[in-house]
């Protein structure tokens, strides 16, 4: 049974939330940021709810302090608080926490929340385990969990149902039509499944808000490139498994993030990933407009031409969709 350590001042909140979750799960009580660090000094935990607003030391100075030590930093934690104004839960996972439970606890919500982390701290645990085995049978296995992945990242926009496996299958026709081997090919296929994984890092409010991001909001969508790379980055079978998430959003010009690479500073498969994301944003309904056509595409691809986009890669796709190249066709 899965353990969760539960860190609330008040007692009648870990009263209502043991209550709710500890007919699924081992349940741990603490007061204070203080006796929780004292409990996970001798003892472990799958999840860890933490409180915001606590006297002596907060629920933010508290995960601060479990994140110092090497052997808690992967424990995912979800942040409670009676504050639920979305600029809060910004302000959560700016801080690190992997979710954000506004009080008065909602039973049903707390246990989905709780479960939906959990599965996800699960598989991605198991991808790393079965990537390292280097078997074929494990080889197999893996594909289907990196499926799996790429499934729970589409499911939580629903505006970009399938994305992430049309991007994969664009970036490797693209690479292929340049000439790279069976094997890079393959690489890149994991790559361009994954570029997008940190959004389960996301809250599902941001990614499926149908109007335009303020700041703060847009500030939490450009972490998933680096989310991506700390959920990938021990993963060592696939060479540069992480590069496909950290990069896809540089630009050719430097303009773009996390790191404001320039030029081929950006790994190869990661500018190859970022025109076939662009593709499929283009050529997919929106909920503020229709897929455009191809000779729209072209022209908007044409006008990110060593801006945007490499220009050798570039040509190389231009003259597959001039050739009727389409995602629908391949």
């Amino acid at each position: 049974m899965k353990h969760i350590l539960i860190v609330d001042d008040n007692q009648m909140n870990l009263t209502l939330a043991k209550h709710a979750l500890s007919a699924d799960y081992d349940v741990t009580l603490v007061k204070s940021g203080f006796e929780a660090l004292d409990f996970l000094a001798e003892n472990s935990t799958d999840l860890i709810l933490l409180d915001i607003s606590m006297p002596e030391m907060d629920g933010r100075e508290t995960m601060k302090r479990i994140r110092e030590k090497k052997e808690l930093k992967s424990i995912p934690i979800i942040f409670l608080t009676a504050d639920s104004a979305p600029e809060t839960e910004v302000q959560c996972l700016n801080d690190g926490a992997d979710d954000f439970i506004a009080k008065p606890f909602v039973p049903q919500v707390m246990r989905s929340r709780v479960s939906r982390i959990l599965e996800l701290t699960d598989l991605r645990n198991d991808l790393e385990a079965r990537l390292a085995e280097k078997t074929r049978q494990v080889e197999l296995v893996t594909l289907n969990a990196i499926m799996a992945i790429a499934n729970t990242i589409e499911a939580k926009d629903q505006y970009t149902s399938g994305h992430s496996i049309r991007v994969a299958r664009c970036s490797v026709a693209i690479a292929s039509h340049m000439g790279m081997s069976e094997d890079e090919l393959r690489n890149l296929d994991f790559m361009a499944l994954l570029h997008d994984i940190g959004k389960i890092g996301i809250p599902d409010a941001i990614l499926n808000k149908p109007a335009r991001l303020d700041d703060d909001e847009f500030a939490v969508i450009k972490k998933h490139p680096a989310i991506g790379f700390e959920i990938l980055r021990n993963i060592n079978t696939i060479p540069d498994l992480q590069s496909g998430a950290l990069y896809h959003h540089e630009r050719f010009d430097g303009g773009g993030y996390v790191s404001g690479l320039k030029g081929e500073e950006i790994p190869l498969n990661a500018r190859i990933i970022a025109i076939a994301d662009a593709y499929d944003a283009m050529t997919s309904d929106r909920a503020y407009r229709k897929a455009l056509s191809n000779e729209e595409v072209i022209a908007e691809l044409e006008k990110g031409r060593g801006k945007q986009f490499d220009p050798k890669i570039l040509d190389a796709f231009l003259e597959m969709l001039r050739n009727g190249y389409t995602l629908k066709n391949n």
